[in-house]
C-alpha cells in the first residue's frame, strides 16, 4: 500500500517558483495606475484631472482584455475539455504498465477561454489525492504554462512548454532548486493526445542513455455520459 508521501509523487508533478499569475499582474496594473505608479500605454494620454485619470484607466483596460484574448494556441487545447476516467500507472523499465490506480477528472475552460482549469483526484489504496490547476498559452512568451497544486503538497510552481497536443505532445519543463544541495532539479512531462476521447499525460525521466522515457502515465479517458 502506498504511503501519502508515496501517492504524493505520484501525482502530476508539482509544478519551480515563476512570474505571478497573469491574473494578479492585471491586478497590480490596475492598481497601479489608479496610484499612478505605472507608465500609460502607448497611445494612451497621461491623464491630468480625475477624470481624465478614469478615461486613462478605462483606455488600459480596454487595451489589456484585447491584449489577452485567446488565440489558436488556445483554441488547441479544446479536446482537452470534459469529463475523464483517470487511470494512473508506474511503468517499468521494459514498457509495461502496473496496476493502475483510478479517478476522475473535470478540464475546462474559465476567463473567456484564456485558461483551462484542471481538477483530478485519484484514490490511493485509501488515500485521496486531489491535484487542481491551470493550463494556457502565454502569447508574449510563445510558450504553454502549467500550474498544478494538490492536496499531498506544498508547492505552487509552473512549468513551461512547447508542443502540439495532436502531434509529439506538449513538453513542459520545471526547474526548481533543491533546498537541501541547492543544486538544480529539472523535471519533464507531457500531455499527448491520442484519440477525441483519450489523452495522457506521462512523466519523463531520463534512462541511462540520456533519453527521456516514461516512467508513470495518467490515462484521460472520456468519462460516459449519465442521464
Amino acid at each position: 500500500m502506498q504511503s501519502p508521501a508515496d501517492a504524493a509523487r505520484l501525482l502530476p508533478m508539482p509544478l519551480p517558483p515563476s512570474r505571478l499569475a497573469s491574473s494578479f499582474f492585471a491586478f497590480l496594473v490596475l492598481a497601479a495606475c489608479e496610484s499612478g505608479g505605472t507608465h500609460p500605454l502607448p497611445g494612451v494620454p497621461v491623464a491630468s484631472t480625475p477624470a481624465a485619470t478614469a478615461a486613462a484607466l478605462d483606455a488600459q483596460v480596454r487595451q489589456l482584455a484585447l491584449a489577452s484574448r485567446p488565440g489558436t494556441r488556445h483554441a488547441a487545447l479544446a479536446p482537452l475539455a470534459g469529463e475523464w476516467d483517470v487511470a494512473l500507472s508506474l511503468i517499468s523499465a521494459a514498457g509495461d504498465e502496473a496496476e493502475p490506480y483510478r479517478g476522475h477528472a473535470t478540464l475546462g475552460w474559465i476567463l473567456g477561454g484564456r485558461y483551462m482549469h484542471w481538477e483530478a483526484t485519484i484514490d490511493f489504496a485509501g488515500t485521496s489525492g486531489t491535484t487542481t490547476g491551470y493550463l494556457g498559452f502565454d502569447t508574449a512568451r510563445a510558450e504553454y504554462e502549467l500550474m498544478m497544486i494538490s492536496d499531498l503538497s506544498q508547492a505552487m510552481e509552473v512549468a513551461h512548454g512547447t508542443g502540439d497536443l495532436q502531434g509529439p505532445g506538449l513538453v513542459f519543463t520545471l526547474e526548481r532548486a533543491d533546498p537541501r544541495s541547492g543544486s538544480t532539479v529539472r523535471a519533464r512531462s507531457r500531455i499527448r493526445l491520442l484519440a477525441a476521447d483519450h489523452f495522457v499525460l506521462e512523466q519523463l525521466e531520463p534512462g541511462a542513455d540520456g533519453v527521456d522515457r516514461t516512467t508513470r502515465v495518467w490515462h484521460y479517458r472520456k468519462a460516459p455520459v449519465t442521464r
